[in-house]
């Protein structure tokens, strides 16, 4: 059993939860507390609906206005509890925001979800196979990792791009879409691109954890024993990285979900992160509702897994 009461769990769960709840509440309604909203949202509606030209008499400044920070805060709260029909404005009129919102948040957190789940995978073989080379030689991979996470995501997606394009261009065949169509969609670039920098964190802190794990003394007495250094590293000294990787994997998550924006606008895909890129200046509380909708199952995911691995290696601590 884990060394931290079940209650003392549950409450530190409940009070993260609603802590940062309460944090998202107060982002998403920032716009309100510092300019006029109300004002700003009625030009950009006037504009959109090509009844206002001309803008250059209009300004705007920074205010504190916390009566309409707090009143947007209370209606967006209301808006999720109230279980009506949500809208938002786009294209000159009203549109319910679900299932519409739905059906595109699971569309980019399938692609999301097996970009990591290939991240991880691809990452733990990669340790396994460093880890198999004598510690001067385990140089050149460390050297080839680095040098990946020092180059700009934006360059690595349009090298990539550009080499299949090289690739078509030589041998007139198209391995993958570099874009979304009409007719087709960029399925296999973008979840290969975006589980390219995840795997290389991953493998990074893997290796570290792998090589800190490799000089205890139990590897040397099982390497006495005549046990393989395959069921070494996968049974025993992965097991006990697991630890470090699920810590870091939280920051890794959001990395991912900050390039997903970056990629949907790169190869063209309707996803939930444009969907309120491009909603979200006339429609504020939609950075709410999305912000929302990633952290609580991802909430509930690693509070579940911290759990799991807390009961599994006896070990205590906050959340």
């Amino acid at each position: 059993m884990t060394n931290l009461p079940v209650k003392t769990f549950l409450l530190q769960t409940i009070v993260s939860f609603v802590l940062t709840s309460f944090g998202i509440l107060l982002i998403g309604s920032l716009p309100y507390l510092f300019f006029n909203m109300k004002g700003q949202i009625a030009v950009l509606k006037l504009i959109d609906e090509k009844k206002l030209n001309n803008t250059v008499g209009l300004y705007d400044s920074l205010v504190l206005n916390y009566k309409e920070y707090f009143l947007h805060i209370a209606h967006t709260v209301e808006s999720i509890f109230s279980g009506g029909f949500i809208e938002y404005y786009a294209r000159g009129s009203e549109h319910t925001l679900f299932p519409e919102f739905f059906g595109i948040y699971l569309h980019s957190m399938l692609y999301l979800t097996v970009a990591l789940i290939i991240g991880l995978f691809t990452a733990v073989m990669l340790t396994v196979f460093t880890m198999y080379l004598s510690p001067g030689k385990r140089r050149i991979p460390k050297a080839i990792i680095f040098l990946v996470e020092s180059l700009p995501d934006i360059f690595i997606i349009l090298l990539i791009q550009l080499l299949i394009i090289w690739i078509y261009k030589k041998t007139e065949i198209l391995l993958l879409n570099i874009t979304s169509g009409f007719d087709e969609e960029a399925i296999v670039l973008p979840i290969m691109v975006l589980a390219i920098l995840p795997a290389v964190y991953i493998h990074k802190h893997l290796l570290l954890s792998f090589e800190e794990e490799e000089k205890r003394p139990y590897v040397e007495l099982a390497l006495g024993k005549g046990l393989k250094r395959t069921t070494i590293l996968v049974k025993h000294i992965l097991r006990n990285s697991i630890i470090t990787l699920f810590n870091h994997f939280k920051s890794i998550f959001w990395f991912a979900l900050a390039n997903l924006l970056m990629l949907e606008i790169i190869f063209d895909m309707p996803g939930f992160m444009t969907f309120i890129y491009e909603n979200g200046v006339v429609n504020p509380e939609l950075l709410t509702y999305g912000l929302f909708m990633v952290f609580i199952p991802f909430f509930i995911f690693f509070t579940t897994g911290k759990w799991i691995l807390d009961s599994l290696f006896d070990i205590g601590g906050g959340y």
